[in-house]
C-alpha cells in the first residue's frame, strides 16, 4: 500500500517537524497542580467504562451481527477493552425503543411490524413493531462484560402495559449472560411525547412521574426482587426541556417532586441526559468545522447541562450524559467524519469529566457520519473505522487500567490572540499523583496548509529529571478523513479494526533541572505527555478495580472536591438546596440541543406557545425540539434494606477487570512499561484475528429512521 504508507511517513514526519521547529513556536505557560488534591474541578474517578456508545435499538444488528458477530465492532470495542480492562459502557436506546414490544414467539432477529398495531403516535406508533428473545442474543455476541444500560418501552399505555414491560425487561435479563446489563432506562425522552403524538397536549411532567414510578416498582417486584437485584437499578430521564423557558420541568430540582422520587430516589441510579452540540435542521446556523473547535462553544452550549450536573450532586446520584454528538441526528459528512470531530470528541470526554459526568455515551446508528465506525456495506462503501474512533483510544489509553483516574483542567496562561479558545489542557492524576499532561491545539488547518505550532510551557519543580514518553494524537489536517494516528497505531491499515504499529518511533523527553518542559503540538493536533512510562502498556490494577467496583457503578459517586465516597446510597441525599441556575437557555442555545424536527414545526410550537402566552394567558409545558419518528430507557415499594454496593451482581461487575493473559501485575498494578512495541499490551480481549503486527508501511438515515 505505497499511497497509505506514504501519507504515514508523513504524518510522521510531521510530528518530528514540530519538534525540529519549537525553537520559533509561540508560546503558552502552563502550571499544573502536581497532586489531585491542590486540583480544581477535579472530576469523579473515571470509569475505565466512561467513554461509550449509545446505539439506536432499530440499528443494533448492524452493530453486532445476527447469526455470527459483527467483527469489526467486536475488534473495535475490544480494542478499548484491552486498554482499561472494561469495554466501553453501551447504551441500547433511542426513539425507536418506545415503539417495540418484545413478543416470545417471535424468531427473526430483525423487529418485525406488528399486524396488530394500534399504539398512539403520529408517525411512527408505540406498538409498531415486535422482537424477539434473538434480538437480545446478538446484543450477547459483544465482547465479555460490556456494561449495557438498556431502553424499556414507556409510550405504550395498553391494558397490558404492565406484562408487555416486564417481559421485555424479562427477556433482556435471560438472554444476556456475556454482555452485563447494569441499569435500564424507562422511557426515551417522554419530554417530547406529546409532539410525537404518544401523549395529550396536557400531558405533565406529574404524569411522566407517575407513570415513571409505577413501572418502576412492578419492575422491581417482578423482575429485580425474584434475581435479588437491588431497587436503584434506574435511569430516569432529565431531557431537552430542562432548557425551556416554561418552569424548566424536566429538571432534576423539579423530577424530585414527582413520581421519579418515590420512596426518596430509592429506584434511581443515576440521571440519564441527552444532548448534540448541534443538530441538523434545528440548530439557527451553518456548523463549520472552525466553530465546531472554538472550544468557548463547547462551554457554553453545555452551561444548562453543567448546571444540571451541579443538581446531580445535591442528589447524591451520578449524572450521565448517555446521548451525546457534536452533530444530530446523523451527522454531517465533511465534519463529523473528519479528524475536525476527533479532536473535538477527546477535548469532550475530559470536559464533560470536568464537569461531574459520570460516563458519556456518543450515540450511532448504522449511518451516521458521526459513528465511530460504519458497521456495514452502505451505497457500495465498504465497513470502515471512521477518524472519531481514535478519540476513544486516545482518551482510554491516558484513562488506563489503574482505576483511579482523574483528571482536572490546566489554566493556560498568555494565549497568543490568533489562539483564543483554540488551546486546551488537561492534567491526569492516578492515585492522586500527576501522571499525564493533555495538550489540544484545535487551530484549524487543511490539508497541505502551512501549519503553525503552539508550544507548552510547562513549570513542574518537584518532577526535574523525569522522563516524558509523549504520544500524538495526528492526522494531515482537521479536514482528513482518513489515515488519523494515535501514539504510533493505526486502526485502519489491517482493514478489520485491529491496531496496527504505523510509526514505532518513540519521543522521549526529559524535565529540566529546574522542573521545565516544554512540549510543541502542531494545529490540529493533541499530544499527550505522559510521566514515567509509555501509554498503553499496562496491566489491569486488580486491588484498585476492585474497589472501585464495590463502591459505585459509573466510577465514583459525584462529590463537588472530586474525593472519593462510598456507593451512593439507594436514597436521595437530599432534594432542597438547589443552585439556582437562571432562566432557561436562550432560543440560540436551546437550538444546538438534540432535537429531532424541521425548522418548520419549531417556528410553528413557539407560535403557538406566543400565542398562549399573550393572548390567553395560560402556561403549558412545551417543547423545545420535536422529533418526528420514534423513542426508549431508565428504575421501583421499597424492599428490604439494600444490600452493600459490593454484593450487588450486577453493577459491580460494570467495572469487573479483565484477566491479563501472561505475566503478573506489579504492586503498582502496571507491568514493565515496555510491554510490546508501539504501546501494544497483550490482547487480553481476542476477536479472532492473528496477533497484532508491526508494519513499516502503512444515503443517510436519520435517527429512528424507518426499519
Amino acid at each position: 500500500m505505497p499511497s497509505r504508507s506514504a501519507a504515514f511517513a508523513a504524518a510522521g514526519m510531521a510530528v518530528l517537524a514540530a519538534y525540529a521547529s519549537s525553537a520559533v513556536a509561540q508560546t503558552v505557560t502552563l502550571n499544573p497542580a502536581l497532586s489531585s488534591s491542590q486540583a480544581a474541578s477535579l472530576s469523579p474517578v473515571i470509569s475505565p467504562s466512561y467513554a461509550g456508545l449509545g446505539i439506536e435499538p432499530s440499528n443494533l444488528l448492524a452493530f453486532t451481527g445476527t447469526t455470527s458477530v459483527n467483527q469489526l465492532t467486536f475488534q473495535l470495542l475490544s480494542n478499548l477493552a484491552n486498554y482499561t480492562g472494561v469495554p466501553p459502557h453501551l447504551r441500547v436506546g433511542g426513539n425507536s425503543g418506545d415503539n417495540m414490544l418484545y413478543s416470545a414467539s417471535e424468531t427473526s432477529y430483525f423487529l418485525q411490524p406488528n399486524p396488530s398495531s394500534s399504539g398512539a403516535g403520529n408517525s411512527a406508533k408505540t406498538d409498531g413493531f415486535l422482537f424477539g428473545p434473538n434480538y437480545f442474543r446478538a446484543l450477547d455476541r459483544l465482547p465479555k462484560g460490556t456494561p449495557v444500560t438498556y431502553g424499556l418501552n414507556l409510550a405504550y399505555t395498553g391494558s397490558d402495559y404492565a406484562d408487555r414491560i416486564v417481559a421485555q425487561a424479562q427477556a433482556a435479563f435471560d438472554n444476556l449472560d456475556n454482555v452485563t446489563l447494569v441499569g435500564l432506562e424507562i422511557g426515551n425522552e417522554p419530554d417530547l411525547y406529546t409532539s410525537a403524538g404518544y401523549r395529550p397536549s396536557s400531558y405533565t411532567v406529574q404524569q411522566f412521574g407517575q407513570e415513571w414510578g409505577d413501572r418502576a416498582r412492578i419492575l422491581y417486584n417482578r423482575v429485580l426482587a425474584p434475581r435479588n437485584l437491588p431497587t436503584n437499578f434506574f435511569e430516569p430521564a432529565t431531557t431537552a426541556t430542562t432548557a425551556t423557558k416554561n418552569g424548566q420541568p424536566f429538571r432534576i430540582s423539579n423530577l424530585v417532586n414527582t413520581g421519579v422520587a418515590a420512596d426518596n430516589g430509592v429506584y434511581v441510579a443515576g440521571w440519564n441526559q441527552h444532548d448534540y452540540f448541534y443538530y441538523v435542521g434545528v440548530s439557527s446556523f451553518e456548523l463549520t468545522t472552525d466553530y465546531l473547535l472554538d472550544l468557548s462553544h463547547t462551554v457554553s452550549q453545555f452551561n444548562e447541562w453543567t448546571n444540571q450536573a451541579g443538581q446531580a450532586l445535591v442528589t447524591g446520584k451520578p449524572y450521565y450524559l448517555r446521548e451525546m454528538g457534536s452533530v444530530g441526528p446523523e451527522g454531517i459528512k465533511g465534519i463529523s467524519d473528519t479528524f475536525a470531530n476527533t479532536l473535538w470528541t477527546f477535548n469532550f470526554f475530559f470536559f464533560a469529566a470536568t464537569q461531574q459526568i459520570s460516563s458519556v455515551q456518543m450515540h450511532a446508528t448504522d449511518a451516521s457520519y458521526g459513528s465511530p465506525w460504519q458497521p456495514r456495506t452502505i451505497n457500495g462503501v465498504s465497513p470502515r473505522v471512521r477518524s472519531s474512533y481514535y478519540a476513544w483510544a486516545a482518551f482510554d489509553q491516558v484513562v488506563g487500567a489503574s482505576c483511579n483516574t482523574r483528571v482536572a483542567p490546566i489554566s493556560i496562561g498568555g494565549t497568543p490572540s490568533s489562539y483564543n479558545n483554540r488551546l486546551g489542557a488537561y492534567a491526569s492524576y492516578r492515585g492522586g499523583t500527576l501522571t499525564s499532561l493533555v495538550m489540544i491545539n484545535t487551530q484549524t488547518l487543511y490539508t497541505g496548509a502551512t501549519a503553525g505550532t503552539m508550544t507548552f510551557s510547562f513549570k513542574l519543580p518537584s518532577l526535574a529529571g523525569q522522563t516524558v514518553y509523549l504520544s500524538t494524537l495526528n492526522a494531515t489536517g482537521s479536514d482528513a478523513t482518513t489515515n488519523t494516528t494515535w501514539n504510533g497505531i493505526s486502526y485502519e491499515v489491517s482493514g478489520n479494526g485491529q491496531p496496527t504499529v504505523v510509526d514505532g518511533s518513540t519521543v522521549v523527553v526529559t524535565i529540566a533541572g529546574d522542573g521545565s518542559l516544554s512540549v510543541p503540538v502542531r494545529d490540529s493536533s493533541a499530544v499527550v505527555a505522559n510521566i514515567g512510562f509509555k501509554l498503553g502498556n499496562e496491566r489491569v490494577n486488580a486491588t484498585s478495580c476492585n474497589v472501585l467496583a464495590a463502591t459505585a457503578p459509573e466510577g465514583g459517586e459525584n462529590t463537588a472536591s472530586g474525593t472519593t465516597a462510598a456507593a451512593p446510597a439507594p436514597t436521595f441525599k437530599s432534594t432542597s438546596g438547589f443552585q439556582n441556575t437562571g432562566g432557561g437557555l436562550s432560543t440560540g442555545a436551546i437550538a444546538g440541543i438534540a432535537a429531532g424536527g424541521g425548522a418548520a414545526v419549531l417556528i410553528f410550537l413557539a407560535l403557538v406557545i406566543f400565542f398562549c402566552v399573550r393572548m390567553c394567558r395560560k402556561k403549558r409545558d412545551r417543547k423545545s425540539r420535536y422529533y418526528t419518528t420514534p423513542p426508549s430507557m431508565a428504575p421501583p415499594p421499597p424492599p428490604p434494606p439494600m444490600a452493600p454496593f459490593n454484593s450487588r451482581p450486577d453493577r459491580s461487575r460494570s467495572h469487573e477487570y479483565a484477566p491479563v493473559r501472561g505475566g503478573t501485575p506489579q504492586s503498582s498494578g502496571y507491568s514493565s512499561p515496555y510491554m510490546g512495541s508501539g504501546g501494544l499490551p497483550p490482547p487480553r480481549f481476542s476477536a479472532g484475528y492473528p496477533p497484532m503486527t508491526e508494519t513499516s508501511s502503512r444515503s443517510s438515515s436519520r435517527k429512528g429512521r424507518p426499519y
